[in-house]
């Protein structure tokens, strides 16, 4: 095989694996919640109207700005989070509302 038909093949599978991945990031942005991808975009002061919108109508400059606003979003959740455990407990006819058998216990981990 030559160089230069070898460097083709390369730039081919370079090429595929291009479109694999963007492919992937769209199929994950198409399967996420309509209000997972309002607050992405609302976190990166865009309209909601954009969480509508596939994937590819968003340049890099977009994609990087709703990245880093989501990571720090998701810092700040956590820290809510943290904040929200313990507590008092609500008298017997309250915290009938929130018993096990109810749901409460499959909220999520504890942080």
């Amino acid at each position: 095989m030559s160089a230069v038909s070898g460097n083709a093949a390369i730039e081919q599978a370079l090429s595929l694996l291009k479109t694999d991945r963007e492919a992937i990031r769209s199929a994950h942005w198409n399967t996420r919640s309509l209000a997972a991808r309002r607050i992405a975009v609302m976190s990166a002061s865009m309209p909601k109207e954009r969480a509508d919108e596939a994937l590819k109508n968003f340049n890099a400059l977009e994609r990087g700005m709703i990245c880093i606003k989501v990571r720090q979003l998701i810092k700040q959740l956590e820290e809510v989070a943290i904040a929200m455990q313990g507590g008092v407990m609500p008298d017997n006819t309250e915290g009938e509302r929130f018993h096990q058998a109810n749901g409460i216990a499959d909220i999520g981990k504890v942080i």
